[in-house]
């Protein structure tokens, strides 16, 4: 009995949905060709709100806006720190000179006992070669860390598909950040970045000058056509 009721459950389930199936294609079979045409124009305006194109485009611009300020922040906070090392020969030459490196502590040996005893002469020296050394790797860990960031930035804006260097909003971005107390520390240090490493600092400013204001182009109307508008 239990079976007999679910294959006429299966039978009801199928004829309905045949029933469905063959009203829909009777229906477009007989619509006239301007209902066709009409409900073909509002399922293409209902795609149309779902894929907006400029929706699209719109998130495109802030991921790779995003991408961007992320890197240019980076490229600004390392070349600040750099540029404190530009004379580090010197500076490290004064501390050997004067003897600077006196008061700091040499290495115990691996047994755990005092190695012999250096004069003071070879103890300033061996502390100048290791504090040289350590300042040589991380200017070297910087330099890297500015050519990631300024290659990261130059690729975005050379290939700007999405048109985010455009955008008002994120140039109006970019000139708060460049008003910004770490950019001031930036600006201050610059010339001292330049001295050492004129390369890496043309490429920064190069970078950075593509958001400064734009001379007015002889194209451009005279008067403000917004104001114009508004008269």
């Amino acid at each position: 009995m239990e079976g007999r009721l679910y294959w006429a459950g299966v039978l009801i389930i199928l004829s309905s949905q045949w029933a469905a199936a063959g009203s829909l294609y009777g229906y477009y079979a007989s619509a006239s060709t301007e209902t066709l045409k009409t409900e073909t124009e509002e399922m293409g305006k209902q795609l149309s709100a779902a894929f907006n194109h400029k929706g699209i485009s719109s998130r495109q611009q802030k991921i790779d806006f995003a991408d961007y300020y992320a890197n240019l922040k980076k490229l600004v906070l390392y070349s600040s720190k750099l540029a404190t090392y530009s004379e580090y020969g010197k500076d490290l030459r004064f501390a050997r000179d004067n003897e600077v490196f006196k008061g700091l502590p040499t290495e115990t040996s691996s047994n755990g006992k005092s190695g012999p005893q250096l004069d003071r002469k070879d103890f300033v020296n061996k502390k100048y070669g290791e504090m040289k050394k350590n300042v040589e790797e991380e200017i070297e860990t910087y330099v890297d860390l500015i050519k990631l960031s300024l290659d990261a930035c130059e690729t975005l804006t050379q290939n700007d598909l999405s048109g985010f260097a455009e955008n008002k909003k994120h140039r109006d971005r970019i000139v708060n950040f460049k008003r910004g107390k770490e950019f001031r520390h930036y600006l201050e240090k610059r010339g001292r970045l330049a001295g050492r490493w004129p390369s890496l600092a043309a490429r920064i400013s190069n970078q950075l000058s593509l958001w400064d204001p734009r001379p007015p182009s002889p194209d451009d109307p005279l008067i403000n056509t917004k104001i114009a508008g508004a008269i």
